[in-house]
Parts: C-alpha cells; sequence; structure tokens
C-alpha cells in the first residue's frame, strides 16, 4: 500500500542525508521530500476510497475521476489541468480536456482607440473603458460583410448607453459582443495594452472604487473590471496578454509609497510613450499614478497587509479576497504555460519559468533583504497582530476608512460651532487630518476585529481560517517554483518547507486545526503528507523507532506505509507534556491515517495491529499530559487546557473509529477472498 511509491521519487533531492545507506543513520529521524505542486484551488473534500488517478498538471490537485491510469501519486507533468473556470476558446464539444490551452494571438488597439480608452481609464468615467475595450473582440471571418455591419452600430450604441450611464443595457450588450471573439485561436483578437490592464487590476481593490466610492455605482465597477480581467487571462492567457508586463511593481519606493516606473520604462524601451506598440506607457491621472503596483512596495508586502486587513478590517478583506485570488489564480496560469513551452522546447534550464511573474516577485523582494524565506513566511502568516502590521502596512493611505467614517467627520465640522475670537475651531485642529503628514505610521484601526479579551479569540480564527486556502495555495505556488528551478531558485526548496512547517507547528490549536485538515486542504495529496510527516517530526519523541529500521527503501523514497504508521507515528506521545502538544500530535496523526486509508494502493494494507497501536498512543499521550502539574493548589487547569483536552479526547474518539473500520474492511476483505476459495473449490 505504498501511496507515494512513483510520486515521490524526487523527494530525496531536498535531504541528501535522506539517502545515506550507514547503519548509524538508522536510529534518525530525518526528513523526506516531496514534489512540491501548486494546489488545485478547488480540492474535492469528499472522501475517495479509491487510489488516486495520475494528475494532469504540476499546477493542479490530484483528479479523483475514473481513470485507467496507474493509481499512484505523481511528479511534475507538462499538461495542463482540467480546471473547469477556464473559459474555453474551442467549442466542447470538439476540444480535448487534457490537452493544452489554445490561447488567441492579441493584437494591438488601434492608436485612436487605445488613446480614447486611456482617457477614460484615467478620468475613471463609469464603465466606459471596460465597455470599450471588450467591445472590439471581432466577429469570426466566416461572418459575412451585412453581418458584422451590425456589430459596429452596438458598438456605437453601447457607447451612447455608457454615456447616459444605463450600466445593465451596457453589460448585456458587453457580454454579445466578448461572444463574437474568432472560434480560431490563430485568428488574433484586440487586447488592451499593459498600462490599461494594469490600471483595471488596481481598480479592483482601490478604496476610492470600493470601500469609499465617489459615486455609488462605482464597487460595481471594480467587479466589472474584475470579470472583465478572468475573461482576458482565459482567452488570451498570462503571456499573450502580457498581464507581466502589467502587474510587476515598481523596484524603488519612497517613504511615502510613491514609486517612479520612468527608470523602468527607460530600461525596456527607448523612453518615448510610443516605443511600445501594445501601449505600455504610464497613465498620468491619479488612478494612473495611484495604482496598486505604485503604491505597494512588492507583491509579498501587499499580500502581508491583505491578510491583516482578513482579521482587522474586513470591508477591506472583501476586495482584498477578490484581488488575491485572482492574483493566485494568474500566477498559476504563468506558471502552467511557461512550463508548459519550456517542456515542450525541451529546455533543462527552463528560462521562461525563470522569468515568470512569481519569479520575478521573488527576485525583487531577494534584492531588499537576504532572507527572502523568512519574509515569505511573515506574508504567508500574517494575522493582523502588533508584529504583523509594524511590517505590513496599508497601501493607500488611511485606505481602512470607510467612506461612512468620513462621512461623520465631514457632518462634525459642520455641527461644531466655530468662533476665532473663543478658540473654537469646530473640531477642525482635532481631526487626524492635521497628522496626515505621519503616513508612514502603521494605521489606527476604526472598526476592526481584535484579539483582545473582549472581543476575544473566536473571531480571529474565524478570520484566520477563512483565508487559510489562499495562504496554501500561496505556498503551493511558491514551493513548485523553487523545485522547478533547482540550483537557479533564489529560495532553498528545504528550507523553505522547514520554514513552514515551524510556522504551522506554532499555531493557535483551533487554527492548526484546520490547516491541516486532510477534508478542506488546498494542497496536493502529495503535499499534505509531506506537510504532516515534517510537523509531525517536531512532536516525536527521541526514543521513537525510526522508520528507516521499518522500510528504509520506502522511507528513502519520502514514502509512508501502514507499517510506518503503526510501528513508527501511532504508538507515541508527544516529546513535551503540554496538553496542546499532545492535541496536535494527535490531529497529525488522525489526518495521515485517514490519507492513507482513502488514497493507499491496494497491494499492502494494515495490519492486525492496527487498532492496537492506536490505543497504545492514546494512552501514552493520556500519560503524558498528565503529569502536568495544575497552577496553584484547587485552582485546576485554565480553560485553554480543559479545552484542549476536550479536544484531545475528541480525536482520540476519532482516531479509534477510523482504525475499528479499517480493521473492518480487512476483515470483510478476508471474508469475501475466503467466499472465493469455496467457490473455486466447488466449481472444480
Amino acid at each position: 500500500m505504498d501511496i507515494v511509491r512513483n510520486a515521490f521519487n524526487l523527494w530525496a533531492r531536498r535531504d541528501p542525508q535522506t539517502t545515506t545507506t550507514s547503519d548509524s543513520a538508522s536510529s534518525e529521524m530525518p526528513r523526506r521530500d516531496s514534489t512540491p505542486t501548486p494546489a488545485n484551488p478547488n480540492p474535492n473534500p469528499n472522501p475517495n476510497p479509491n487510489p488516486i488517478p495520475i494528475s494532469s498538471s504540476p499546477l493542479s490537485s490530484v483528479h479523483t475521476s475514473s481513470s485507467s491510469a496507474t493509481p499512484t501519486l505523481t511528479a511534475v507533468s507538462s499538461s495542463s489541468p482540467n480546471d473547469s473556470r477556464r473559459v474555453g476558446t474551442n467549442h466542447p464539444a470538439h476540444r480535448d480536456d487534457n490537452a493544452p490551452p489554445q490561447y488567441h494571438r492579441p493584437r494591438g488597439l488601434p492608436p485612436e482607440l487605445k488613446e480614447h480608452c486611456r482617457v477614460y481609464l484615467e478620468e475613471a468615467l463609469r464603465t466606459s473603458p471596460i465597455s470599450s475595450i471588450c467591445s472590439l473582440y471581432p466577429p469570426s471571418p466566416s461572418v459575412s460583410f451585412p453581418l458584422y455591419a451590425p456589430l459596429y452600430v452596438m458598438v456605437h450604441l453601447l457607447t451612447l448607453l455608457i454615456i447616459i450611464s444605463t450600466a445593465r443595457q451596457a453589460i448585456f450588450l458587453l457580454d454579445s459582443l466578448l461572444s463574437t471573439r474568432p472560434d480560431n485561436p490563430q485568428h488574433p483578437a484586440y487586447c488592451p495594452p499593459p498600462s490599461q490592464i494594469s490600471l483595471l487590476c488596481s481598480i479592483i481593490v482601490h478604496p476610492d472604487f470600493t470601500t469609499r466610492p465617489k459615486e455609488p455605482d462605482w464597487p460595481q465597477i471594480s467587479l466589472l473590471s474584475l470579470a472583465y480581467l478572468r475573461d482576458l487571462l482565459a482567452v488570451f492567457g498570462p503571456i499573450n496578454a502580457g498581464f507581466k508586463e502589467s502587474v510587476l511593481f515598481a523596484t524603488n519606493a519612497t517613504s511615502d509609497h510613491l514609486l517612479d516606473l520612468d527608470s523602468h520604462l527607460a530600461h525596456h524601451h527607448d523612453g518615448s510613450p510610443d516605443a511600445d506598440d501594445r501601449g505600455l506607457v504610464r497613465l498620468s491621472p491619479r488612478h494612473g499614478n495611484d495604482s496598486v503596483w505604485q503604491r505597494g512596495r512588492d507583491f509579498f508586502s501587499v499580500v502581508g497587509w491583505a491578510f491583516n486587513c482578513s482579521v482587522l478590517y474586513p470591508e477591506r478583506w472583501q476586495w482584498w479576497s477578490r484581488w488575491l485570488e485572482f492574483m493566485l489564480d494568474l500566477l498559476e496560469k504563468d506558471l502552467e504555460e511557461r512550463h508548459r513551452l519550456d517542456t515542450e522546447n525541451g529546455s533543462d534550464d527552463m528560462p521562461l519559468l525563470r522569468s515568470s511573474i512569481l519569479a520575478s516577485y521573488i527576485t525583487q523582494r531577494s534584492g531588499r533583504t537576504a532572507d527572502v524565506i523568512m519574509w515569505t513566511m511573515k506574508a504567508l502568516f500574517a494575522d493582523g497582530d502588533t508584529s504583523s502590521t509594524s511590517v505590513f502596512q496599508e497601501v493607500w493611505h488611511r485606505e481602512h476608512r470607510s467612506k461612512s467614517q468620513q462621512q461623520r467627520t465631514a457632518n462634525k465640522r459642520k455641527r461644531d460651532k466655530i468662533n476665532i475670537d473663543k478658540g473654537e475651531y469646530g473640531g477642525y485642529l482635532d481631526d487626524e487630518s492635521v497628522h496626515s503628514s505621519q503616513a508612514s505610521e502603521p494605521p489606527t484601526p476604526q472598526k476592526k476585529r481584535t484579539k483582545s479579551v473582549e472581543a476575544g479569540e473566536e473571531v480571529l480564527e474565524m478570520a484566520y481560517i477563512e483565508t487559510i486556502p489562499l495562504r496554501q495555495r500561496l505556498f503551493s505556488l511558491v514551493s513548485y517554483l523553487c523545485y522547478s528551478l533547482h540550483d537557479a531558485s533564489l529560495i532553498d526548496f528545504s528550507t523553505l518547507y522547514k520554514k513552514f512547517e515551524l510556522r504551522i507547528k506554532e499555531l493557535p490549536l483551533p487554527i492548526f486545526s484546520s490547516f491541516i485538515n486532510n477534508s478542506t486542504s488546498a494542497l496536493r495529496v502529495d503535499q499534505q503528507i509531506e506537510m504532516l510527516q515534517g510537523v509531525l517530526f517536531l512532536f516525536m519523541p527521541p526514543g521513537a523507532l525510526s522508520p528507516r529500521k521499518v522500510d528504509r527503501v520506502r522511507f528513502e523514497q519520502g514514502g509512508i506505509s501502514p507499517a510506518i504508521l503503526e510501528r513508527c507515528f501511532l504508538p507515541y506521545p508527544a516529546n513535551t507534556i503540554e496538553v496542546e502538544d499532545n492535541v496536535k500530535m494527535s490531529l497529525l496523526l488522525e489526518n495521515l491515517l485517514m490519507i492513507v486509508w482513502r488514497h493507499g494502493e491496494t497491494d499492502e494494507g494494515f495490519s492486525e495491529n492496527l487498532v492496537e497501536a492506536v490505543s497504545k498512543g492514546i494512552e501514552a499521550r493520556r500519560d503524558k499530559i498528565n503529569k502536568k502539574k495544575t497552577r496553584g493548589r484547587g485552582k485546576g487547569f485554565s480553560d485553554s487546557e480543559l479545552e484542549a483536552r476536550t479536544a484531545l479526547e475528541s480525536s482520540d474518539d476519532r482516531l479509534v473509529w477510523v482504525a475499528e473500520a479499517i480493521a473492518q474492511s480487512i476483515e470483510a476483505g478476508g471474508d469475501e477472498d475466503a467466499m472465493e476459495e469455496d467457490e473455486e473449490e466447488e466449481g472444480s
């Protein structure tokens, strides 16, 4: 029942010591290496008793659909994932789901229309720029001119509808025009320039369009921008659409986060506004110069601030979450496409993958600090506490303030009496806008989720748990990139996993439980096994039996088997007397046992000693925590300890239930084999 016979054959690269053949290493508990593949954003949480078929992509989670493929986990492949969210460019009846995506070739906008859209974007004029761009997808070449002419009538009608602000009709026509793009991907379609794509990406989360809009319908512009960008990504792909040029952060930041792109443009072009026929020019008015790419220090700084908002500012988080999810989709598609092209070209050094968007983000961060892994981990686990808010600050000045708060401040000024002779200034000198020069200080929360005693930790836990899939997806992308680039990566793959596991180990118990939950994880199954085992080793006592002594070959390949679980993990307590540590260890064992049972191969099963091993470990952990003395005479256990003990009892019950269910399935399988043998004897 080796669930990683073929999938984890690349793990040995992570720690060369795991491949040693010396007998002296048998008593150690070395780490193992896994194939780090980014996760599917929508994993299937339902139990699957069947073995895992081969995945179709290095960036997709393991598929659970029926297949004749070998029932193993997989290493890196070059096929594209079967992503149901992709907007296909061919008719479904004629498209192979396992074939790589066929993206349209881009065609630059005509100069007049490009300037027209630029002005619309700069002036933030309702939905005009989005609709004007979408209307340019041409019909199929097979359409005759009499049918083609009404399209231009629709375009002019759309412009008229936008001008008179009838948004519903404009959106309807927008969808109609978008559907007229050619079926043949080789036929080019109009694509907006990177500068305008960049601004649309900022509109998704800019406070002027979201939490404090100047017009009631401006939040709708944000949602329309997001929908359009998703369609743009699906039709043209990340490379053809020029997303890399659109979402790169400027490299030089001043103290007030205002960035200068002139040096960046001069490096790639001749410095003239028309150097790039796609329109990679700097937008001049406020929203063009106030984008997230100019305000943010780097990608991981923005991610850290977004995760801070998930705890502190829920109104901001509802928009940051949309932006972050789109960015993860973009990064995933970008890695997937570049990996596919490098594989097709036979490039061992992966030049396209090395120039990916995510690699550019890591390179930019590595130029600012020697420990890019530490910065990445801080962003991944930002939770709104003091240390996180001091490192990851707001992107826009006082962006956490909503429109209602600004209105209350304005109304207060109107109501207060002003009499300069008597020193009554109507609250103007008391308003925080007087001190707006202190932009470098962390923002003072207004309505926020706190970790205070009054609010309790429950709100923090709920807010954090909501972000776990996004955190896991980002880690999957980084780990995949680092593994694929080998020595060319700026982040050491083994160190990345070790730091990740150390951070998980220190999470509060409720968050820890959700983070390692195999049924809701956004990680691939092989990644889950690596993470669970890596964290489990941090809790194992020194005298535990080494997996090397049980199954040396399998362990050195990074695999796990029922025998290793039964003899090396299940019977032991944690290496401390802390109740929380023993609960975490029990949860890790519980999830590992479920994964092996659900997704394991059928050539090897658990032994009859499984229930005994589970019971032995439960008793050992109970004895371990009972050694801890209570605080003071008669005070008993603290509330947190009582909650942890309750969680341990629940985990023990689930472990026993799973072990007994496995034992019953083994007995049922034995009875079926015996019946088949009897039938064969009777037939003979």
